[in-house]
């Protein structure tokens, strides 16, 4: 895996491996994977040829299966299921957990939420147009599908999402975290608002830190919000006291109290609703985007009206995109709602402009099958 070490990108708040825009076929319904060798499919899924690890500089497309088994060197294997249901919640319900003891703090986290008659009804609002990626990125990395609830306590699902400390995007890069993981920031660009790009390294950098936390969850995740050097400095700090080291225990910033609780919450909620009198609306499990690759720059309003969809539905799919165009050295890829990237390809073909053959959409993307 190419990333930064921990060490030296622990002062940075939101300090996640990062990626350049990838390349990926299908996404998610809009209401809102190294490559293999030349590849002739634009339809989108997180098992086939899946890597044993996953980099966050590694592009490239895959395709459909029914449940996974992912395992790693020396881990048990990991059941992903769900994938046959018609409901995207049920991938995130029936997938691996975290596996964090439960705390008097979650049940705290709960009435909070359950005040809010409509917040799982608002929470489906928010994940429609991203949920299916994020759960198939995390499927492919052998990753809790738990962790596809985490950009819901990050910024509500918000990929233009900026905090006051200049962090943005759905995962929260801080700027000098994703310069240092070579996630682009110019004027044309900011790849922290990219959807595949940030769900890659939120996912690579989540990984780092479960394992340098010997697989605990609570304490990575908590590490995700304050840094891992302020954890480790928590747990120096209890253990000088002969008190434990366990996420629970520690004396840590306010926010990260809370952080690992509200997630913890909003998982309990989605997996069972009913138990708490409330109501979480079904997800399509399907894939509803395209990709399309271009040899220069794209513009959205031109794309817009060769695929006969609103420009605010390009911006929308493309938050990454400051200038409403592609950069002018590329990559020049946008995404586009399925069905209508073909479209969009005969133009570009007619003016020179399409790429190669891997851009083409195969006939099961076409039709939307997933």
């Amino acid at each position: 895996m190419n990333s930064v070490p921990i060490a030296s990108i622990r002062r940075t708040r939101r300090t996640v491996t990062a990626a350049a825009l990838a390349s990926v076929a299908v996404l998610s319904t809009l209401s809102g994977c190294a490559s293999r060798g030349k590849l002739t499919q634009a339809s989108y899924d997180p098992a086939l040829d899946a890597p044993q690890t996953i980099s966050a500089r590694e592009y490239g497309y895959v395709r459909p299966a029914v449940d996974i088994r992912v395992a790693g060197q020396g881990e048990p294997s990991l059941v992903y299921g769900g994938r046959d249901s018609a409901d995207l919640w049920d991938r995130v319900r029936h997938g691996p957990g975290l596996g964090i003891s439960h705390n008097a703090r979650v049940d705290q986290a709960i009435r909070s939420l359950q005040r809010n008659p409509a917040y799982l009804s608002d929470l489906a609002r928010r994940a429609r147009p991203y949920l299916h990626v994020i759960v198939g990125e995390l499927e492919r990395a052998g990753m809790p599908t738990e962790l596809a609830l985490l950009p819901e306590v990050e910024s509500r699902y918000n990929p233009r999402a900026v905090s006051p400390k200049s962090a943005s995007g759905m995962w929260q890069f801080m700027p000098y975290t994703g310069r240092e993981m070579g996630l682009l920031q110019n004027s044309w660009y900011d790849g922290r608002n990219d959807i595949l790009a940030s769900t890659r390294g939120a996912i690579a950098y989540l990984r780092q830190l479960r394992d340098e936390f010997n697989g605990d969850w609570a304490l990575a995740l908590a590490s995700y919000n304050a840094g891992p050097g302020r954890v480790h400095a928590a747990q120096r700090s209890n253990r000088a006291r002969g008190k434990p080291v366990d996420f629970w225990s520690l004396n840590l910033p306010s926010e990260t109290e809370h952080y690992v609780p509200k997630l913890l919450a909003v998982a309990t909620l989605v997996r069972d609703p009913a138990r708490y009198g409330m109501t979480l609306p079904p997800l399509e499990n399907r894939p509803r985007l395209e990709l399309v690759v271009a040899r220069s720059q794209i513009d959205l309003a031109q794309a817009a009206r060769h695929c006969g969809v609103p420009l605010r539905t390009l911006r929308d799919l493309n938050p990454g995109l400051k200038q409403g165009k592609t950069p002018r050295s590329g990559p020049h890829r946008v995404l586009v709602p399925l069905g209508t990237g073909q479209k969009l390809r005969r133009a570009l073909a007619k003016s020179g402009n399409l790429a190669s053959p891997t851009v083409a959409a195969s006939s099961r993307a076409s039709r939307g099958e997933s």
